[in-house]
């Protein structure tokens, strides 16, 4: 084992704290910089990257800026011993392989809900009050588009699909804006649903009575498309969809359609089935609101994770105990 890490990550790369761990700790940072990669880095840029280092990297730190397939082991010239996730989530990883091949790996989950949860309120209600669209309109000089009519947010029935840790935390804000909370999550947890008086409910009544439907899902088999043309169908008509979790869970296509059709109202969006996006029909649709997959990107959290993933990397790569290790 070598001393040297490979940060591939454009938001562990703003904290100088988290680097000073690794190098107190006996490390050296090699960071691939978001200045020296394109706008769609792929993950051949990465295997091209990774081979023309001098020395591998024993341990690569990374967000989930660039997946990480058979192909990426497959195509290096030297495997790393361990994989330290700056965020929570892994489905950009190929798991099966990287078992394969012994690497050791440790993401930061629940530490970034509050501020996906910000988020999604957020979108909430820039969907429901054409915010967006208004300041569009009014900067083209177009004041009367802007004060078109929208939705009020308070008093409607808040939907959230998944009940972990963000859609807790949306259902506490809901609150606030005196909606009627209900659920539905496979893992059913009566204590926490109770704690913010939300109503554990089947799917389908889900998606027939919700006004705002948030999906706070990751990204598996199970959940794929589980928004499709049929849960779509059954919205009320004045209904919006928020999406701060992962892009896989929406049928991109079937949302558009349904957007433009006027199956539901609106629908605001973090995250997609592509990323990063630079072309989608979604872009020619007023009733939308799209952010780029920036849900936990808030100062505290940010700061949080990294933290987090720079311990978790030292642990890793000193065979010691991580506080969440997945493999």
């Amino acid at each position: 084992m070598n001393n040297k890490v490979l940060i591939v990550s454009f938001s562990f790369e703003q904290e100088p704290d988290a680097f000073r761990v690794l190098i107190d700790n006996g490390f050296e940072p090699i960071l691939w910089a978001r200045s020296e990669r394109g706008e769609k880095t792929i993950e051949l840029d990465l295997i091209q990257f990774w081979n023309n280092l001098k020395t591998k990297p024993s341990g690569i730190l990374m967000g989930a800026d660039v997946p990480m397939s058979k192909l990426f082991f497959e195509g290096i010239s030297e495997q790393p011993e361990a994989i330290s996730l700056n965020c929570a989530g892994y489905d950009h990883l190929d798991l099966d392989v990287i078992k394969e091949k012994n690497i050791r790996v440790c993401n930061v989950p629940r530490q970034n809900f509050s501020a996906v949860a910000d988020l999604a309120f957020g979108l909430m209600i820039s969907v429901m009050r054409q915010i967006s669209r208004g300041d569009r309109n009014i900067r083209a000089g177009k004041w009367s588009r802007g004060i078109e009519r929208g939705i009020a947010v308070s008093s409607k029935t808040l939907g959230i699909l998944g009940f972990g840790a963000i859609g807790q935390a949306i259902a506490r804000r809901g609150i606030g804006f005196d909606m009627t909370i209900i659920a539905y999550t496979r893992t059913r947890n009566e204590e926490a649903l109770a704690q913010v008086g939300a109503k554990f409910v089947s799917i389908e009544t889900l998606f027939r009575e919700s006004d705002i439907l948030v999906v706070t899902l990751p990204a598996t088999a199970e959940t794929y498309h589980i928004i499709d043309h049929a849960a779509l169908s059954m919205m009320k008509k004045q209904a919006i969809i928020i999406n701060p979790s992962r892009g896989t869970v929406i049928d991109t296509s079937a949302l558009v359609e349904a957007l433009k059709d006027g199956t539901i109202a609106g629908a605001g969006l973090d995250v997609y089935e592509e990323e990063p996006l630079f072309n989608s029909p979604l872009f020619e649709l007023e009733n939308t609101v799209l952010t780029p997959h920036i849900g936990g990107l808030a100062d505290r959290e940010i700061r949080n994770v990294a933290m987090k993933a720079a311990w978790n990397m030292v642990a890793l790569l000193n065979n010691t105990t991580c506080e969440h290790r997945i493999l």
